[in-house]
């Protein structure tokens, strides 16, 4: 619901009382929220403590879907802080997780998050690949999934300079996001379809022969 301060308050009152209950897996479970909330919230470095927090309270063995989720958080949480080598790091930790229980929700998500340190990188043949990769992991919510695939599909014919084929892929982004309800999806989709109609506009006309 994109209500990030009451996130955070709630989210610190269950963290006090499981610290004076001692249960350090319920720390931990706050602590992903918190940071969730903080991330939301645009206050990286304090969304950054909460997550490595979780990560140092949770065990080796028997919470790995809560270490999963921490690593993604934290790679999130670089990559918002511009520290791609960090975030990449965190994410493929979280990857080598989600791979040995076959989690698809979950290497769909990191897949798609792995894509954007490389595109913010201009490593666009390692984004086709994540691209590919969360496709086949798109099988819960497939439909709203594939609105974000489309998103970053789109993103990345536009570095390419292929401005007609990422216009016509964020379009078809920007109709599957309103049909599904995804706001922010279709912001962004909407942000990076006026991107594109401003560079299409400032490119020389090209003379028939």
């Amino acid at each position: 619901m994109d209500l990030f301060e009451e996130g955070i308050e709630r989210a610190t009152e269950a963290l006090e009382i499981h610290e004076r209950l001692g249960d350090t897996v319920g720390q931990a479970e706050c602590l992903i929220n918190l940071a969730g909330s903080l991330h939301g919230d645009k206050r990286f470095d304090a969304a950054e403590e909460a997550a490595s927090r979780a990560v140092s309270l949770l065990p080796e063995e028997g919470k790995q879907s809560l270490v999963c989720e921490s690593h993604t958080l934290l790679g999130k949480i670089y990559r918002s802080k511009n520290e791609q080598e960090k975030a990449i790091h965190h994410l493929e930790v979280a990857l080598g997780i989600a791979s040995l229980f076959n989690w698809h929700n979950n290497l769909f998500w990191i897949h798609y998050n792995l894509a954007w340190p490389c595109i913010d990188k201009d490593r666009l043949d390692d984004v086709q690949v994540h691209i590919e990769r969360a496709k086949s992991h798109a099988v819960a919510n497939r439909a709203y999934s594939l609105c974000f695939v489309m998103l970053l599909q789109a993103v990345v014919w536009y570095k390419q300079g292929r401005h007609e084929e990422a216009m016509s892929e964020v379009l078809r982004a920007v109709d599957a996001c309103e049909k599904l309800g995804i706001a922010d999806g279709a912001e962004a989709c909407r942000t990076l379809a006026q991107r594109i109609q401003k560079e299409t506009a400032r490119l020389p006309l090209v003379n028939s022969p």
